[in-house]
This record gives structure tokens, sequence and C-alpha cells, in this order.
């Protein structure tokens, strides 16, 4: 069997939006926007797509919502930049909370976290590959 991993999708309770603020935070291009609105995907060797939770919860009726000031969801999108720093303070000017500023990691990566607009936790790193 041979699989891979096809693209991210985030429920939100604004699509639209959520693709906007990553467009400002983190110089993503927008790649489609469904006729309703109710879908906006990101370009990215993996997709980045947003649905709203109400079109959602159609399939899913016991999704939990991301909201600032509730505990992130057990995940996380990582935004890779070569200057960490700079991408965090762009982040933080567009609307982000910054949860840890950047910092390096004893194996050599830099590293840094921030809250998107609806909570959700984005890890911003310098690109590192597995050895």
């Amino acid at each position: 069997m041979n699989t891979g991993l096809g693209g991210v999708i985030v429920y939100v309770p604004d699509a639209v939006e959520a693709a906007a603020f990553y467009e400002r935070a983190f110089g993503f291009e927008r790649s489609f926007v469904s006729s309703g609105k109710e879908y906006c995907e990101l370009k990215g060797k993996v997709p980045l797509g947003f649905v709203q939770e109400d079109f959602a919860q159609k399939s899913l009726p016991e999704l939990a919502k991301n909201r600032p000031g509730e505990r992130p969801a057990g995940l996380e999108i990582i935004v890779t930049s070569e200057d960490v720093d700079a991408a965090f303070a762009r982040a933080v000017k567009a609307g982000a909370a910054p949860v840890s500023e950047p910092h390096d990691k004893p194996w050599g990566q830099r590293v840094s976290y921030v809250r998107d607009l609806n909570g959700v936790l984005v890890e911003i790193c310098s690109p590192w590959t597995s050895p």
C-alpha cells in the first residue's frame, strides 16, 4: 500500500478569515475557495485547508472547537522559515498570540510558538531534516 499525507484541515468559525490571517501572518497564498466559502485552501507542499465548523459538524457532530483563551488542541501547524525571529515578529504583528519567543534547540533548530486567531498552536521553526 502506498500512502502519503495529502493535506491538513483545520475547523474554524470562518474559513476565509482564517486563510486571510495565514496570508498576512505567514505569507501563504490561497489556492482555492469553495463557492459557498465553507472551504479555503492554501498552497504548500502539504496543502493547508480551513473548513467552517458549522459545515463540518454535519458530518462530525462531536467536533471540538478551537478557540483563543482555551487550551489548544493536541496538535500544531508547523511553519518553516529561514528567519524565525522575523517570521515570529510578523505573525505577532498580524495578530497571532505569542506563546514562546524564538529560541535555539540542542539539535540546532530555531523554534518559536504562537497561537492563530482561532487559538490553534503554530510552531514557527527553521527548516530541519531528520537524519
